[in-house]
């Protein structure tokens, strides 16, 4: 929902388009581009039914601009998602992570993202419920890596020391058992681009945005259950 993921989200699935067709046909794109400081206060003052709410009126707004389906450009949002009405399918990342790993042969994820997202339950409970096994950093970290989100990535902001103190959290928790590391938010992957070669990364971003083009073009379908 930040400019950042936006951004990303539209161009992961226009090169995609382009990488595998070489032309310019991919599908039109409606984009509803959130005021994100609204959503930051709500987030923070414990408002999810406001989000609900809101959200509810950009997937209304989406479907009245002819879009078949939507996107939740956003990791965390998705805690609501189950409360939200809308009048076109979602594709939600939970199930783009869930297919991924299960082609990948990926067991047991290392789960990063905000705090509400690594120690709110519904996103731990989600990845478990499509067979994975889930770990997450230590109270002190899930701190620090949520600070770095909203103090820096959400501005474009990508810091060596930042990246340096993930990598080392990461590793961390490759140590205790995961198998590869969740970028369960859709601006951590700024933080990696440049990382130590054993460090496996599943980018949520990459995967939800890619296997949308491949449901908008009649190459996947919604339902991965």
């Amino acid at each position: 929902m930040s400019p950042e993921s936006t951004v990303t989200y539209y161009q992961r699935i226009v090169h995609r388009h382009q990488a595998e067709f070489r032309n310019h046909h991919y599908p039109r794109i409606v984009i509803a581009s959130v005021s994100f400081g609204q959503y930051v206060t709500w987030q923070h003052e414990g408002e999810w039914t406001m989000i609900a709410r809101g959200l509810e009126k950009e997937f209304q707004a989406l479907g009245s601009a002819g879009a078949d389906f939507a996107l939740l450009a956003t990791n965390t949002m998705h805690k609501v998602l189950p409360r939200v009405y809308s009048p076109i399918p979602v594709f939600s990342v939970l199930d783009a992570i869930g297919r991924h790993a299960k082609e990948k042969g990926i067991r047991t994820i290392g789960l990063t993202g905000t705090l509400f997202t690594m120690s709110d339950g519904f996103y731990t409970e989600g990845l478990e419920s499509r067979g994975l096994s889930v770990v997450v950093p230590n109270v002190s970290h899930q701190q620090t890596i949520h600070n770095i989100i909203y103090d820096e990535l959400i501005f474009g902001r990508a810091n060596t020391s930042s990246a340096n103190k993930f990598i080392k959290i990461a590793q961390g928790l490759l140590a205790r058992g995961a198998e590869a590391i969740l970028l369960g938010c859709t601006e951590l992957e700024l933080l990696v681009r440049e990382r130590p070669a054993e460090l496996r990364i599943v980018d949520s971003t990459a995967v939800h945005a890619e296997m949308a083009w491949e449901i908008s073009i009649g190459k996947s379908h919604l339902s991965y259950n």
